[in-house]
């Protein structure tokens, strides 16, 4: 499916600041961001223990106060938890079915253009990364909040009804990260591409079939 990027990085000038349960999200208008949903599967308390550890740690080593800072511990705190995903077990697999990561695919790139545009995203066995720009303009504006309520309410269905299931499927909440420039958005594709293969999935990124980098943005590589 071909769905038009637009790849310019915006300025942020005006900034939204919204609360879902208990992690804070920040929207800036015209952002660019990379976002990571998982399955509603548990997280073993050992992984949560080394969180913590591993939280304390960057804190101590640098003023989590201060905005620099601030950015660099997200983006690790972020890179910890996705390498503890995939350790992770789940009842659900989204990939060792492929007619179920195509309902996923599916969804993600039919609300292209009509809530946001679509830079990449990767399905992974029980989480997923996606990288877009939300809608900003006029009465069309969206949330990341919308976008993810949409993702998940909809493909949660189809999943049970394909599986003869109920049940939570998602996670409730999410974790996000506003891409601050060019360069920045290139480096994170990247690392969505290479998700699979640091998973240990396939050997090489274009060898995973759930994956989606915009045309245009490949094209600049």
């Amino acid at each position: 499916i071909r769905c038009s990027t637009n790849l310019r990085i915006g300025v942020a000038m005006q900034y939204k600041l919204h609360y879902r349960r208990k992690l804070p999200h920040y929207q800036p208008k015209q952002g660019v961001f990379f976002v990571t949903f998982r399955l509603a599967f548990a997280i073993p308390p050992k992984f949560l223990s080394a969180l913590n550890d591993f939280r304390t740690k960057l804190n101590d080593e640098a003023n989590p106060y201060e905005r620099d800072n601030k950015v660099r511990i997200k983006k690790r705190l972020i890179a910890f938890m996705d390498e503890a995903y995939n350790d992770c077990h789940s009842e659900l697999s989204l990939t060792a079915d492929p007619r179920i990561a195509n309902v996923i695919s599916d969804e993600i790139q039919s609300l292209c253009g009509t809530m946001y545009s679509l830079y990449a995203y990767t399905i992974m066995p029980n989480h997923v990364h996606l990288v877009i720009k939300p809608n900003s303009d006029g009465d069309n504006a969206v949330s990341l909040a919308d976008v993810l309520k949409r993702i998940k309410g909809a493909t949660a269905r189809s999943i049970n009804l394909m599986l003869n299931r109920t049940g939570r499927v998602w996670y409730h909440e999410y974790y996000d990260y506003w891409v601050r420039s060019q360069e920045e958005l290139f480096r994170i594709i990247d690392y969505v591409r290479q998700n699979p293969v640091k998973a240990k999935l396939v050997e090489k990124p274009k060898d995973w079939v759930y994956t989606f980098v915009s045309p245009d943005l490949l094209s600049e590589e």
